[in-house]
């Protein structure tokens, strides 16, 4: 039965060449995005969001520095302790991560989620004839 669950193959060229405007972070996710894939990602249906998946690793690196070199907190405009400010950005990049996370299977509940609609497909698309 866990043979079944397994997702489609839809593409078994190699993997994209990283794009060039990648940092290092995002070029190191886009070749494990598409190794983990397993061919289940096409270059021309898939690149994009994966592209924005890996550019949204890179801001989020960018941002954790920022906090890294100015410490998380700082003076508010009034004088109290606050947050660094790139917090809120680091907190929306990581909601952006998830939607997509989900999306593409990096979950346990979206692998399952798409390996059981790809063992459905594969039912479907058999037909009765071959049960």
């Amino acid at each position: 039965m866990a043979a079944e669950a397994a997702a489609p193959v839809v593409y078994e060229g190699r993997a994209p060449r990283v794009p060039a405007g990648l940092k290092r972070i995002g070029r190191e996710v886009w070749r494990n995005v598409w190794s983990a894939g397993s061919g289940a990602y096409s270059p021309e249906t898939d690149r994009n969001i994966i592209l924005r998946y890996c550019e949204l690793h890179d801001r989020r690196a960018e941002l954790l520095a920022a906090v890294a070199n100015d410490g998380l907190m700082t003076v508010g405009s009034t004088g109290q302790p606050a947050v660094h400010p790139a917090m809120r950005y680091v907190e929306s990049t990581e909601k952006e991560l998830r939607a997509i996370e989900t999306v593409i299977g990096f979950t346990p509940e979206a692998r399952m989620r798409l390996g059981i609609v790809a063992a459905e497909a594969r039912r479907v698309a058999a037909g009765p004839e071959d049960f």
